[in-house]
């Protein structure tokens, strides 16, 4: 079971991968200022929320997806996050998701008894060009985290990662296209090379998305959004690392 947690809104854009939000694209539809990060007033105690027995409504085991709407280690956050390490801490039989663009903000905000990483917080890191892959991922592969993934989202341009699955601490690969309005081309070719470099390294990769436009074999490919995860499991490109 996988849910989303939000325990706040709004983010700012900080990078070319950042250009075609896909949480800007969504809040003007109902005229809400992205740039404005707020707390949730209903959803922020969400994991640890109980029922009429006491029971926590969110079952053992579940996987919780963490700001899709924001970026935890945003610094308009400071004052809220405190809590919702706590939350993390609370529900350790959970494992909490987190992606960010903000690792040099991650070791600012760590929790005092974080040690080399909660067992049950996983962090990603996104980059879609070579330039955020030199400027972020030297950072944190060197950040105490239990558990480390790189998500190449929207994959830009091909990137060379071998320096930094050849550390063996990354865990997983996952790359993927751009959607919504203005989405760039995701060069198909550039997923393979990704992938390859995953696979050399006996890294797990998983292609989890094509994006709107996909070339591939000299051609543009228009996807229905829809299609757009479907199509990418059906070409086959998982790979599992090796134990």
């Amino acid at each position: 079971m996988v849910i989303h947690w939000n325990p706040w809104h709004g983010c700012h854009k900080m990078s070319e991968g950042c250009l075609n939000c896909y949480v800007y694209f969504l809040d003007r539809r109902y005229g809400r200022d992205t740039s404005v990060v707020t707390r949730s007033k209903t959803g922020f105690n969400l994991p640890i929320a109980k029922n009429r027995l006491k029971e926590y409504k969110i079952p053992s085991g579940t996987i919780i997806s963490v700001c899709l709407n924001s970026d935890f280690f945003i610094g308009d956050a400071d004052p809220w996050r405190d809590e919702a390490w706590k939350i993390m801490e609370e529900r350790c039989d959970c494992y909490f998701f987190i992606i960010t663009k903000r690792v040099l903000r991650i070791p600012l905000t760590l929790p005092k008894n974080w040690g080399n990483g909660y067992p049950n917080v996983e962090i990603d890191v996104t980059t879609e060009n070579q330039r955020a892959a030199d400027q972020r991922l030297p950072i944190f592969i060197d950040t105490p985290v239990s558990y480390r993934g790189i998500i190449v989202s929207p994959v830009l341009e091909v990137i060379a990662l071998e320096r930094f699955l050849a550390t063996g601490k990354i865990a997983a690969v996952s790359a993927s296209g751009e959607s919504y309005s203005g989405a760039r081309i995701t060069n198909f070719d550039d997923i393979l090379t990704i992938r390859k470099q995953c696979i050399d390294h006996n890294v797990s990769f998983t292609f989890h998305q094509t994006g709107r436009y996909l070339l591939k074999d000299s051609k543009i490919f228009s996807v229905a959004r829809a299609m757009e995860r479907k199509l990418a499991s059906q070409f086959g490109l998982d790979f599992v690392a090796k134990q």
